[in-house]
């Protein structure tokens, strides 16, 4: 059941993406942008079941995007933790904006493999970016995870780091 959420996740976050490629392509929005980025990562399970210790896991995480429009983007993710990996796909609303501070909620898909809690489902999360120029970024952001077929009910990730638009 867990293998077919994943495959079916990862079908509709390539579905998506291309139907917003596509979009901007025929458009031409002047705000056409890549991004990528890096972070380090806290991953906290709802009642710290399922992990060791002191019921939290750190670790890093790489992220790709891309702005559709001015308020709208689409990224990938890939973290690697102590004893386990993990996939998502989500959207982003930057909802307001200073020059500087730039606040946005996510919404999408993640899926945990590993010894670790072996998590699938949906996510949600909110976070916020400091422009320190027009190319790089400080990022910080915090997600919950709601597992579909786990014995975690959720997952709680907290991130920080930096990221470089094209």
């Amino acid at each position: 059941m867990t293998a077919r959420l994943v495959v079916f996740a990862a079908l509709a976050a390539a579905c998506s993406l291309r139907l917003a490629a596509a979009e901007a392509e025929e458009e031409e929005l002047p705000f056409d942008r890549w991004y990528v980025g890096a972070a380090a990562s806290l991953t906290l399970p709802q009642g710290g079941s399922g992990c060791h210790g002191p019921h939290r896991v750190g670790g890093a995480a790489l992220r790709a995007g891309y702005y559709v429009s001015e308020f709208w983007a689409l990224e990938g993710e890939a973290a690697w933790l102590e004893d386990f990996a993990g996939l998502s796909a989500a959207a982003l609303w930057h909802w307001w904006g200073y020059e500087r501070l730039d606040p946005f909620f996510t919404v999408g898909a993640r899926g945990w493999v590993g010894r670790g809690p072996g998590q699938v489902g949906p996510k949600v999360g909110v976070g916020t970016f400091y422009h320190l120029t027009d190319n790089w970024s400080l990022r910080a952001d915090t997600d919950a995870t709601l597992g579909l077929d786990s014995r975690v009910e959720m997952l709680y990730t907290i991130s920080a780091g930096v990221q470089f638009s094209f």
